[in-house]
């Protein structure tokens, strides 16, 4: 396997894959935790949906969830500062510049997925993985997305 420049972007990143999958709290938990959750594989999405805003609603709090593909998210909603604002639509950017650069390069990267100010994505076909450190001193590390994806088949 690949190893990431950093360790410790490497340690971070699996215990984020990690958090993820485990979900010790259950997605809504994850959703009051982190202001966001990302549905898991195999789900009926719609069904994902309806039970997440159907808990926010006893709770009295404003979700947003938004379907993509075979991929549903869901977002608590609040006030943001305008400083708030710019530092999620440059995450934004860079986040769809790395996704441009690795289909480039034949990768098919996952759903983002991310954790406080981390943010990590990896191959569907091989190895190659991303790590995103947006706070203060922005950190990319991205792996693979340097070569080719080993997991293309040639014709």
């Amino acid at each position: 396997m690949r190893r990431l420049v950093s360790p410790e972007h490497e340690e971070r990143f699996r215990r984020i894959l990690a958090d993820f999958e485990q979900r010790p709290g259950g997605d809504y938990a994850e959703l009051l935790r982190r202001g966001q959750v990302v549905s898991p594989p195999g789900v009926d999405i719609e069904a994902w949906r309806a039970e997440i805003r159907a808990k926010a609603r006893a709770d009295k709090i404003r979700v947003a969830t938004i379907r993509d593909g075979e991929v549903a998210i869901a977002i608590r909603q609040r006030e943001y500062s305008d400083a708030e604002v710019r530092a999620e639509l440059e995450r934004g950017e860079c986040m769809r510049r790395l996704g441009a650069q690795a289909r480039e390069l034949g990768h098919e990267l996952s759903p983002w997925l991310r954790q406080d100010d981390e943010s990590i994505a990896f191959c569907m076909r091989c190895t190659a993985h991303v790590y995103v450190h947006t706070s203060g001193d922005w950190v990319v590390d991205e792996d693979g997305l340097r070569e080719l994806c080993e997991g293309l088949v040639e014709a």
